[in-house]
């Protein structure tokens, strides 16, 4: 699974939001509170964009979910970003330095959990791309296991904002401000919404470093 972005430059996430924003996609397709962790803390211009591979995990006294064929990390797609979706309220972490050696020799292009990951060191020099919740220091055996793969997951880090649902072969786009995921039936759409606005933006940014004021840049280029 290769990833599009022939159909996509890499536009910021912030840009990606506006654009789902303007097509009127509910939440615009953003996940809060989940931040960059490696290489860097929220900084520098570190940024994905590929399709979805998605994991669910479950907690380990779920007896009744199925069980994958293979682990999840062997079954990542070449050019893929994983996005695993934890169970709420537990401490563990579902991702960890050793994840990250077979996920790049499997050729993925980062990983996003709605939960807790770990080994930050070994993320950063390896200089793999992890966005996530929070870290932790306990491994995932005794707490969390995967269950269906790819399969459609919700994320939902912050109660207080609603779930936004990934299916398989969805785009994320995720950078140093967040991640958005874009439905695949809307790349080509949110494509051209990112040209349109980013060319907007970039007169206002030249009109405002001239000595122009917010009021009469916007009023002129966003009318």
């Amino acid at each position: 699974m290769a990833s599009n972005t022939e159909k996509l430059p890499f536009y910021a996430s912030c840009d990606v939001a506006d654009a789902l924003l303007a097509l009127k996609v509910t939440n615009a397709g953003y996940i809060p509170d989940l931040h960059l962790w490696s290489p860097q803390f929220k900084a520098g211009y570190t940024r994905i964009f590929g399709p979805a591979y998605t994991v669910k995990m479950v907690p380990v006294s779920d007896t009744e979910a199925p069980k994958p064929d293979q682990h999840f990390v062997d079954a990542i797609p070449e050019g893929s970003i994983v996005c695993i979706s934890q169970p709420s309220n537990l401490v563990n972490a579902v991702w960890g330095g050793l994840m990250t050696a077979r996920a790049q020799i499997r050729g993925a292009l980062g990983v996003v959990v709605d939960g807790r990951i770990r080994d930050l060191n070994e993320q950063r020099e390896a200089g793999f791309p992890v966005f996530a919740k929070a870290t932790s220091i306990m491994g995932a055996g005794p707490f969390t296991r995967a269950t269906t793969l790819n399969i459609p997951i919700t994320m939902q880090p912050n109660p207080d904002h609603p779930a936004v649902t990934i299916h398989p072969g969805d785009y994320v786009v995720a950078d140093a401000d967040g991640v958005v995921v874009i439905p695949k039936d809307l790349l080509s759409q949110v494509e051209a919404q990112c040209k349109k606005s980013t060319a907007v933006d970039d007169q206002c940014m030249t009109a405002l470093k001239s000595g122009e004021s917010i009021v009469d840049t916007f009023k002129k280029y966003r009318g």
